[in-house]
Protein backbone atom coordinates (compact mmCIF):
# COMPACT_ATOMS: atom_id res chain seq x y z
CA UNK A 1 0.00 0.00 0.00
CA UNK A 2 1.45 3.58 -0.67
CA UNK A 3 1.76 5.71 2.28
CA UNK A 4 -1.39 7.78 1.08
CA UNK A 5 -3.76 4.77 1.50
CA UNK A 6 -2.43 4.12 5.31
CA UNK A 7 -1.75 7.54 6.48
CA UNK A 8 -4.34 10.03 4.89
CA UNK A 9 -8.46 9.71 4.79
CA UNK A 10 -10.16 8.92 1.61
CA UNK A 11 -12.92 8.49 -0.31
CA UNK A 12 -13.91 6.77 -3.24
CA UNK A 13 -17.22 7.71 -5.37
CA UNK A 14 -18.46 5.25 -7.73
CA UNK A 15 -20.72 7.25 -10.34
CA UNK A 16 -21.44 3.71 -11.90
CA UNK A 17 -22.85 2.38 -8.93
CA UNK A 18 -24.22 5.49 -7.32
CA UNK A 19 -21.87 4.89 -4.23
CA UNK A 20 -19.84 6.68 -1.89
CA UNK A 21 -17.15 4.74 -0.11
CA UNK A 22 -15.84 6.32 2.78
CA UNK A 23 -12.46 4.04 3.91
CA UNK A 24 -12.33 3.06 8.09
CA UNK A 25 -9.08 5.54 8.92
CA UNK A 26 -11.42 8.30 7.25
CA UNK A 27 -14.76 7.51 10.07
CA UNK A 28 -11.46 7.08 12.85
CA UNK A 29 -9.87 10.64 12.04
CA UNK A 30 -13.01 11.88 13.28
CA UNK A 31 -13.53 10.02 16.42
CA UNK A 32 -16.24 6.64 14.61
CA UNK A 33 -18.70 8.70 14.81
CA UNK A 34 -22.54 7.32 14.86
CA UNK A 35 -23.80 9.53 12.25
CA UNK A 36 -21.69 11.51 9.51
CA UNK A 37 -23.19 14.76 7.58
CA UNK A 38 -22.17 14.99 3.90
CA UNK A 39 -21.54 18.55 2.92
CA UNK A 40 -21.14 19.81 -0.90
CA UNK A 41 -19.78 23.48 -1.08
CA UNK A 42 -20.12 23.90 -4.89
CA UNK A 43 -18.15 26.89 -5.31
CA UNK A 44 -15.01 25.31 -4.12
CA UNK A 45 -15.85 21.97 -5.40
CA UNK A 46 -15.07 20.43 -1.75
CA UNK A 47 -17.27 17.44 -0.32
CA UNK A 48 -16.38 17.37 4.02
CA UNK A 49 -17.70 14.74 6.23
CA UNK A 50 -18.24 15.58 9.51
CA UNK A 51 -19.96 13.82 12.70
CA UNK A 52 -23.24 15.10 13.61
CA UNK A 53 -26.04 14.46 16.10
CA UNK A 54 -28.59 11.31 15.05
CA UNK A 55 -31.66 14.39 15.52
CA UNK A 56 -30.73 15.67 12.45
CA UNK A 57 -32.37 14.88 9.34
CA UNK A 58 -29.59 15.16 7.43
CA UNK A 59 -27.36 12.59 9.13
CA UNK A 60 -26.34 9.46 7.72
CA UNK A 61 -25.85 6.48 10.23
CA UNK A 62 -22.41 4.37 10.67
CA UNK A 63 -23.55 0.95 11.24
CA UNK A 64 -20.85 -0.81 13.58
CA UNK A 65 -21.17 -3.76 11.31
CA UNK A 66 -18.09 -2.30 8.80
CA UNK A 67 -16.05 -1.98 11.87
CA UNK A 68 -15.89 -5.67 12.39
CA UNK A 69 -14.50 -6.56 8.94
CA UNK A 70 -14.95 -4.49 6.49
CA UNK A 71 -12.37 -1.77 5.70
CA UNK A 72 -15.29 0.99 4.12
CA UNK A 73 -18.39 2.17 5.23
CA UNK A 74 -20.50 2.66 1.85
CA UNK A 75 -23.47 4.90 1.38
CA UNK A 76 -26.07 5.15 -1.78
CA UNK A 77 -27.14 7.92 -3.29
CA UNK A 78 -28.03 8.53 -7.46
CA UNK A 79 -29.33 11.61 -6.45
CA UNK A 80 -26.45 12.98 -4.30
CA UNK A 81 -23.80 11.41 -7.44
CA UNK A 82 -25.42 13.39 -10.05
CA UNK A 83 -25.32 16.51 -7.68
CA UNK A 84 -21.38 15.69 -7.36
CA UNK A 85 -20.62 14.96 -11.06
CA UNK A 86 -22.52 18.26 -12.01
CA UNK A 87 -19.84 19.99 -9.49
CA UNK A 88 -17.32 18.25 -10.95
CA UNK A 89 -18.31 18.36 -14.54
CA UNK A 90 -14.63 16.33 -15.72
CA UNK A 91 -16.08 13.48 -14.37
CA UNK A 92 -17.35 10.41 -16.63
CA UNK A 93 -19.66 8.33 -16.49
CA UNK A 94 -18.93 4.07 -14.95
CA UNK A 95 -16.10 5.71 -13.56
CA UNK A 96 -14.83 5.94 -10.23
CA UNK A 97 -12.38 8.45 -8.27
CA UNK A 98 -10.37 8.70 -4.94
CA UNK A 99 -10.32 12.02 -2.75
CA UNK A 100 -7.81 12.18 -0.05
CA UNK A 101 -8.92 14.26 2.04
CA UNK A 102 -7.21 16.95 4.81
CA UNK A 103 -8.67 16.80 8.85
CA UNK A 104 -9.40 19.78 10.30
CA UNK A 105 -8.84 19.18 13.80
CA UNK A 106 -10.67 21.93 15.86
CA UNK A 107 -13.73 21.65 13.51
CA UNK A 108 -14.10 17.80 13.59
CA UNK A 109 -14.11 17.76 9.54
CA UNK A 110 -12.55 16.40 7.11
CA UNK A 111 -12.58 18.27 3.15
CA UNK A 112 -11.53 16.52 -0.04
CA UNK A 113 -11.14 19.16 -2.80
CA UNK A 114 -12.93 17.24 -5.83
CA UNK A 115 -10.55 18.97 -8.31
CA UNK A 116 -7.89 16.87 -6.76
CA UNK A 117 -9.73 13.38 -7.65
CA UNK A 118 -7.92 10.55 -9.11
CA UNK A 119 -9.51 8.40 -11.62
CA UNK A 120 -9.43 4.42 -10.10
CA UNK A 121 -9.47 1.69 -13.12
CA UNK A 122 -11.63 -1.76 -11.70
CA UNK A 123 -12.74 -0.21 -8.52
CA UNK A 124 -14.51 -2.86 -6.34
Amino acid sequence: MSENSTSRPAILIDIKKHRIRIHKYTLHAIGEPNNILLLVNPEERTLAIMSCDHSDPRAHHVSNAYALNKKTFELYSTSLIQNLCAVCSGWTNNSSYRMYGDIIQNEGIIRFHMADSVPVNGAR
